[in-house]
């Protein structure tokens, strides 16, 4: 049996935002998100880090790591993706976290 279901993903990046650097290490980070995503969000699955390569305004090379993680539920809460996305900046000192949202049909199949 089909279900409609809303699918959250977040992608988080580990640069400091002041900085332009990593600096908070991957493991601490990991840790920061797992118990954000535990207290906030309750159900959810992380992927794996990303290595990404892009270049500031100045045309100077970034390497910066992420890593994506995805909510699918039964109800739209704007309410506590503001505040998931209001804590991650918070701890790891963030401008932005990109969020997508889509409604999906689901089944078990």
């Amino acid at each position: 049996m089909e279900k409609l279901r809303y699918n959250y993903n977040f992608w988080i990046w580990f640069n400091d935002k002041d900085s332009k650097i990593q600096e908070i290490s991957t493991d601490d980070i990991m840790e920061k998100l797992e118990n954000l995503t535990v207290e906030i969000l309750g159900f959810w699955t992380i992927g794996e880090i990303q290595k990404w390569i892009y270049t500031h305004e100045n045309w100077e090379k970034v390497t910066e790591y992420s890593v994506t993680i995805n909510r699918k539920t039964e109800e739209s809460s704007r309410e506590l993706v503001d505040k998931f996305v209001k804590a991650v900046k918070s701890a790891l000192n963030q401008e932005s976290v990109l969020v997508s949202l889509t409604r999906e049909r689901v089944q078990f199949a």
